[in-house]
């Protein structure tokens, strides 16, 4: 008897990490196709360095959860300290004042750490909260931050930047680290690492290549219609691919878990951009090269990974 269309069951944390290679390699093979064809070669050579550079951060996002214990413990606080620091350092940036003397090292060190350790004590805590009141806690949480952020008006007021850092990243990164604990949702978690680096790496070959229509000007201009619309067709057949084929899920269900991967790895992306934009720059403090800090990496992860959890749990 075949499944029934909407179902998610849950998967296996080996094949997605296999799928992720699998995929990985894929790209790698599209991207040597591209170098060595004459009318792409220009525009596809320049890209190998960021190839490289995604190596790097597939290997650092899928080794934690395929060796898991102490090590998936660690990585999980070592990306809440760090995102937390990268966020808070970038959001206090609005509060710079030439004659800040002692206050500088606070608002770019000090703060910073302490709000990265309370991020992630956070959300080992909240391991510890059954998942329906983990969800709709943080949800309303979030919708309660955004309303009082609104009113509010000015940017540069300390509630109004607390609130901001509030909404986005703390409270999808204490869900993140949170749903990462039970063991059943490491392999939903990674699928959506591997279903939003696709789309990503996809979007940003495709815009290289074709684009020309910038999609979100404002909050992020590299971003073009041509190049979304590549990501989000190469999304749509991996997920009804490995969906099918890897985890016995429906074509229809599969195609719902990209529909909700994308809008979700945008909406993350674009909370992030957002984030940068008010405070005037354009990269979190930098980790990897090309890359800007582990937030511009991980910020579509950070909500991706939890709605396909999510997204499972309604479906079952």
């Amino acid at each position: 008897m075949s499944a029934p269309l909407i179902v998610l069951p849950s998967v296996s944390l080996m094949p997605v990490a296999l799928t992720v290679a699998a995929g990985l390699a894929l790209g790698g093979i599209a991207l040597a196709l591209a170098s060595a064809l004459p009318a792409t070669s220009h525009k596809a050579r320049p890209i190998w360095p960021v190839f490289a550079t995604e190596v790097v951060i597939v290997a650092v996002a899928v080794l934690p959860f395929v060796a898991g214990g102490i090590l998936l413990d660690l990585a999980l606080a070592a990306l809440s300290v760090r995102i937390g620091f990268e966020a808070v350092r970038v959001a206090l940036l609005r509060l710079e004042a030439p004659d800040a003397g002692k206050r500088d090292l606070f608002r770019k060190w000090v703060f910073p750490v302490v709000s990265g350790v309370a991020l992630a004590l956070s959300g080992f805590v909240a391991a510890a909260v059954p998942f329906t009141g983990l969800a709709a806690g943080g949800a309303l949480l979030a919708g309660m931050a955004v309303m009082l952020r609104r009113r509010l008006g000015a940017a540069d007021r300390p509630l109004a930047i607390f609130l901001e850092v509030l909404v986005f990243p703390a409270v999808p990164l204490v869900l993140f680290v949170a749903l990462a604990q039970e063991g059943g949702n490491a392999g939903l978690l990674l699928l959506a690492f591997l279903l939003v680096e696709t789309y990503d790496s996809y979007a940003l070959f495709g815009g290289k290549l074709i684009g020309r229509h910038p999609a979100f000007p404002v909050l992020s201009p590299k971003k073009t219609v041509e190049g979304l619309a590549v990501g989000g067709a190469m999304l749509a057949a991996t997920a009804g691919l490995v969906g099918p084929l890897i985890f016995g899920w429906s074509l229809v269900a599969s195609l719902l878990a990209a529909g909700g991967i994308a809008v979700a790895a945008v909406g993350g992306d674009l909370a992030g951009s957002r984030l940068k934009r008010a405070s005037g720059v354009k990269d979190y403090p930098c980790v990897l090269p090309g890359q800007g800090g582990v937030l511009d990496i991980a910020d579509a992860w950070l909500i991706a990974g939890p709605a396909l959890v999510i997204l499972a749990r309604l479906a079952g």
